[in-house]
């Protein structure tokens, strides 16, 4: 097993995927974060959507194994994402994805999970484990992206330029496609940062380290005010709440509107592909995004200000 040190996990996923000698799509869920289609796009790597299932929220197991049945060589991989960082054990459906196809890339996406420095909970059957510490995971330091790849597995570090301007211009112009639910075209641009990082590996995880006690700290200080004030039944499972603290509700996004109004702030991560990467309707996903805010527990965020929101959720169900 090796440990691969990137700027951003998506850095990681683009090295694999021009590393990869295989032209067949990957499977990702339906929820996923659009700068990873956007960058399997920049790969020149296909790829096929397949919804989420409840109350998993990850994508739908049986459909996944239904479609390798039907076309054991149709596929090049599998994007496996831990919704909202759920870390439930996988090991019985990637084993079930092995035996459908040998050759099938196993990529457990654990971005918004507690990153593993040591690489200690690692599925035995996925080829590609990875996590993040850059913009709004369970660890923010602003940059870096790591994960432990099977020896078999093809690896080579890509060369491009890199432009914080084009990222912010691509940003933009998702946010503009899924707000009209139109088609998103990611285009060429240097957008993606491929340069090597400058820490060394040693110095990335030790930084890393000494915030991940921190931050649990800070998560489970705010986490506490939102259980003990919010109604449970609003609240998802409890294994949802590590990245964010994550509630499902009726008119979600006039809820967001009135946090913002009071100078607060929630998001809604992630909105179906539907209609920005596919012509395909995506049912679950849909309504898990209609329905769900993420509360802050980070450091954008104090014991007062989640006070303050608990107050405002009370306010808004009140008045359904």
């Amino acid at each position: 097993m090796r440990t691969i040190f990137e700027a951003r996990g998506c850095s990681v996923i683009y090295n694999l995927l021009r590393s990869l000698g295989d032209e067949r799509p990957f499977l990702l869920p339906s929820n996923i974060c659009p700068i990873v289609p956007a960058t399997f796009l920049k790969a020149r790597r296909a790829f096929h959507f397949v919804d989420i299932v409840e109350p998993d929220l990850v994508l739908n197991r049986d459909r996944c194994l239904q479609l390798l049945k039907r076309d054991p060589d149709g596929f090049a991989g599998l994007l496996f994402v831990r919704t909202y960082g759920v870390e439930a054990n996988e090991d019985a459906f990637f084993r079930d994805l092995r035996e459908a196809q040998p050759d099938l890339m196993i990529i457990d996406d654990k971005c918004l999970c507690r990153p593993d420095c040591d690489g200690v909970n690692l599925s035995r059957f996925a080829d590609v484990t990875l996590f993040s510490s850059g913009h709004g995971k369970f660890v923010d330091l602003g940059f870096g992206g790591f994960a432990y790849v099977n020896e078999h597995v093809q690896y080579h570090r890509q060369e491009g330029r890199y432009s914080a301007s084009a990222l912010a211009a691509l940003t933009d112009r998702y946010r503009a496609a899924s707000a009209q639910r139109r088609p998103f075209e990611s285009g060429d641009e240097a957008w993606l940062d491929l340069w090597q990082p400058e820490l060394s590996w040693s110095e990335y995880r030790n930084r890393l380290q000494s915030a991940l006690k921190q931050a649990g700290e800070h998560k489970q200080r705010l986490n506490e005010i939102y259980r003990d004030a919010l109604p449970s039944e609003i609240q998802l499972p409890r294994k949802f709440q590590s990245w964010r603290f994550n509630i499902r509700l009726p008119q979600a996004e006039r809820l967001v509107a009135r946090l913002f109004q009071a100078k607060l702030f929630a998001s809604r991560h992630y909105p179906s592909v539907s209609g920005l990467f596919s012509d395909e309707r995506f049912v679950i996903a849909e309504r898990l995004h209609d329905e769900v805010v993420n509360l802050f527990n980070d450091y954008n965020y104090d014991e007062t200000k989640a006070r303050r929101t608990t107050e405002i959720v009370i306010e808004h169900l009140d008045a359904l």
